[in-house]
């Protein structure tokens, strides 16, 4: 891969969207080019950046009751020739919808419901490694990183000490999760970097059990009011290990 075939899918890499080949094709031509690296960097922070200040807007009650009451009149109008043929074909068509229903919830919304959160989490984690942005803070005193969050967000992450279960703080740096920035807590196991990223609950509670993807692990829930999203190149085992020790001193 060149310069110019890399350019051409820089957005798509930042955004986790490249099959896994042309993944590894990006990863390894990005080892070698310092000018792609920057690039991607640029993109990244632009991004990020992005989505820390562009504004949600959500529909009014008023427009959304007209709306609603205008698709109810529409569909009644176009299949209202369905009723005509009696009860066996509205049994049947309930039986029908039903069943898409339940498919469509079983595999659709309950398995991708947290799916935006993971592949934001995933390309943070991936990002952070290959554009040298891992560090926005770099110390390993829990005292001085907890502070650095505070003065940069709207809340005060814990910043838990790992240090006797084998983790290293290594510090901290600002990322975008769940379309909000939160503390992405960077920790050392042997030569693995582990991202925790934690925020407030609110009034979504996560829950993600053990996980693979594109290489990484990762795992995800909530305790003492806040979200917490673990993700690293270690083993399965390792990462649940590090989880059960993030969990016991979040609660603290």
């Amino acid at each position: 891969m060149n310069c110019d075939e890399a350019r051409n899918s820089l957005d798509a890499y930042v955004d986790g969207e490249l099959d896994l080949s042309r993944q590894l094709e990006m990863e390894a031509h990005l080892e070698g080019c310092a000018d792609c690296q920057k690039e991607v960097e640029q993109i990244a922070n632009f991004k990020t950046l992005l989505r820390a200040n562009m504004p949600a807007y959500q529909a009014p009650p008023e427009l959304q009751s007209k709306i609603r009451a205008t698709l109810r009149k529409e569909s009644r109008t176009r299949y209202e020739w369905l009723f005509s043929y009696g009860k066996q074909l509205a049994y049947a068509a309930a039986l029908i919808a039903l069943g898409f229903g339940l498919s469509w919830t079983w595999f659709s919304v309950a398995p991708r419901k947290d799916n935006q959160l993971v592949a934001d989490a995933i390309s943070n984690h991936a990002r952070s490694l290959m554009v040298s942005h891992l560090l926005d803070c770099t110390s390993s005193d829990q005292q001085i990183v907890r502070p650095w969050f505070t003065a940069k967000l709207d809340y005060s992450p814990p910043v838990p000490d790992l240090a006797q279960a084998g983790y290293s703080l290594k510090g901290g740096r600002i990322d975008v999760l769940d379309r909000r920035a939160v503390a992405a807590i960077v920790y050392e196991h042997g030569k693995h970097v582990i991202n925790l990223f934690v925020w407030p609950a609110g009034d979504r509670k996560i829950d993600i059990d053990l996980q693979s993807q594109r290489g990484y692990q990762y795992c995800a829930g909530n305790i003492s009011g806040f979200n917490y999203f673990c993700i690293s190149d270690v083993s399965g085992p390792d990462l649940e290990a590090f989880e059960d020790q993030v969990r016991e001193h979040l609660n603290l």
